[in-house]
């Protein structure tokens, strides 16, 4: 009996499961090419998940570690890599982890191209091209307004950005233009068209009619600072209700869900939800930290938001761009957010101001933008292979 014909390929997106935003723009990008191309076959891979199960467990706890509780050394690490060459000693050997069972994986998938949606997997994929392992085009999407060198690597054929800015500051690194696609961090379908059910207020018990803050502090829920702002909010007789999604952070969902009972606004606590969408539709403001894929996906809502205690590195580059173009109000104080609540409450035109700035860098079809580059991508190269393989007959 023969073996079972494996099954081919057509993309391969490569990520990494450090919060959710990276898994986020994946399944985004793999919904609209299938979209595209409803006989394609499009895998999502983990790559720790083709690292030592010990090195996989200590990346995600030290990385959830320094997340919670030393910013600070987020700060200098970042800072202390951003300028670091594709070429040095240390990227090489981040470059060579897990890099020969992925490449067993990819020579096993044979896709038409790898996508990848965080750094260090890209620059594995890169290094193999370097190797001649592997010859299929290799597309990178910066999930975050970012500018840091972990991105760039030398066998990258496409660069899928969230800005002009961040295409700017590549150019300035050497990569050539014709590499760089901006076209927003790409977003699930429902970000790009109008979703919410009629009887969302209904299933969650909210009011239509009460000013709607939404918090969220990403796929782990950290927020820094958001308990105390709860508990002042609480106190206090405001025509309002606030929802707060806490991602798998259940610790901080219990905390919330305390408050809530003595509360004299209404709080609905969610944990992790799918229906994020749905909500900013019907949400007048968004208290966040200004994760990248949550920052876009407001801005495709044209949800104005609160920029809240953003962690150093990407998630400053990202409210920065924000600030810049006057489409975030940014809140370095608890007292700053309730100050801002409170206004924004008692004059609508503050959040008219900021939907209308939002608009100028909002892009909602990114998903269907980027997967219409990949796709363009993969198609040539198949040609080009089927072309070589004539020419080799002949």
């Amino acid at each position: 009996m023969g073996s079972p014909v494996k099954e081919k390929c057509n993309v391969l997106i490569i990520t990494a499961c450090y919060g959710a935003g990276h898994y986020q723009v994946s399944n985004a990008l793999a919904l609209m090419i299938k979209q595209l191309r409803p006989d394609w076959n499009v895998e999502i891979r983990d790559f720790l998940n083709y690292t030592k199960p010990f090195i996989k467990h200590a990346l995600l706890f030290g990385y959830q570690q320094v997340i919670k509780h030393f910013a600070n050394g987020y700060k200098w690490y970042y800072q202390a890599t951003s300028q670091l060459s594709p070429n040095s000693k240390l990227r090489q050997i981040v470059n060579r982890v897990g890099s020969e069972k992925l490449l067993e994986a990819i020579q096993s998938l044979s896709p038409d191209i790898v996508v990848c949606t965080f750094p260090n997997p890209a620059g594995i994929v890169s290094h193999l091209k370097s190797c001649g392992c592997i010859d299929m085009p290799l597309v990178t999407v910066i999930t975050d307004v970012a500018f840091h060198n972990q991105w760039l690597h030398p066998f990258m054929d496409a660069y899928i950005l969230a800005a002009d800015i961040v295409a700017k500051h590549l150019k300035r690194k050497g990569v050539p233009s014709q590499k760089l696609y901006v076209t927003g961090i790409p977003l699930r379908p429902e970000f790009s068209v109008a979703c919410h059910s009629p009887t969302i207020w209904k299933d969650y018990d909210i009011s239509p009619d009460l000013f709607t803050l939404m918090t969220m502090g990403g796929g782990c829920g950290l927020l820094a600072g958001i308990e105390d702002i709860f508990h002042e909010l609480a106190s206090m007789d405001l025509p309002m209700q606030i929802l707060a999604i806490t991602g798998t952070n259940q610790a901080l969902a219990k905390k919330l869900e305390t408050i809530a009972k003595s509360s004299r606004i209404p709080i609905r606590v969610m944990g992790f939800v799918d229906n994020v969408a749905q909500l900013m539709e019907i949400s007048d403001l968004l208290l966040t930290k200004a994760g990248g894929v949550t920052v876009f996906e407001a801005l495709a809502k044209r949800l104005p938001m609160i920029i809240y205690k953003p962690l150093p590195g990407h998630e400053r580059n990202n409210a920065r761009f924000l600030l810049k173009h006057n489409a975030a109000i940014q809140a370095k104080t608890k007292e700053q957010v309730i100050d801002t609540v409170i206004r924004c409450i008692n004059d609508p035109t503050i959040l008219d101001k900021v939907k209308k700035n939002m608009d100028g860098i909002a892009k909602p079809f990114a998903a269907r933008d980027a997967a219409s580059i990949i796709i363009d991508m993969a198609e040539n190269y198949r040609k080009s292979k089927n072309q070589a393989k004539i020419y080799t007959v002949s």
